[in-house]
């Protein structure tokens, strides 16, 4: 099977790319290729999670779930293993930080790209986010497009790859 690296957006875990090159596990990762990009959703804002949850649809993803708080966010991103968790800093228990932390300390969801969208764009934040394994850290206020063509282009990268050639 040849998959052309042009289709994989930087944004898919590079784990996809050798699972789906190895023969004896490429028919199980091109179904679950085949689903929509999974996405949780933590963030304290009722009206910023409708927002990116309609984005997501839109994007052509799939809302796996969504949590106000860092403990609940912890165990379902381990027990749902979407494929992108977006992470707001403040939350209305526990922080961002506190998610990345357990995802990063106990390998939960390994494979999730995780992005950070927060009202807090300080360099220390997003250097304190990329050390507890945030792939990628956004300005909720000017980068929020940005944050939503991450998810589109992941999302178009993971159908795309599951089409034939």
């Amino acid at each position: 099977m040849q998959i052309s690296m042009t289709l994989i957006p930087p944004a898919i875990p590079v784990v996809y790319v050798g699972l789906v090159s190895n023969h004896a596990t490429s028919g199980r990762v091109m179904s679950e290729m085949s689903k929509p990009l999974q996405v949780y959703v933590v963030e304290d804002s009722q009206i910023t999670q409708r927002l990116l949850a309609s984005a997501i649809e839109e994007a052509g993803a799939e809302l796996s779930g969504s949590s106000a708080d860092a403990q609940t966010a912890i165990g379902d991103v381990f027990a749902l293993q979407p494929d992108m968790v977006l992470i707001d800093i403040s939350l209305a228990s526990g922080s961002g930080f506190d998610v990345l932390k357990a995802l990063q300390d106990h390998s939960l969801a390994p494979g999730a790209i995780k992005v950070v969208l927060t009202n807090h764009p300080y360099i220390e934040y997003k250097n304190l986010s990329l050390r507890l394994g945030a792939d990628r850290f956004f300005d909720k206020t000017f980068e929020t497009p940005q944050a939503l063509a991450l998810i589109k282009l992941a999302a178009t990268g993971r159908s795309s790859s599951a089409s034939p050639h």
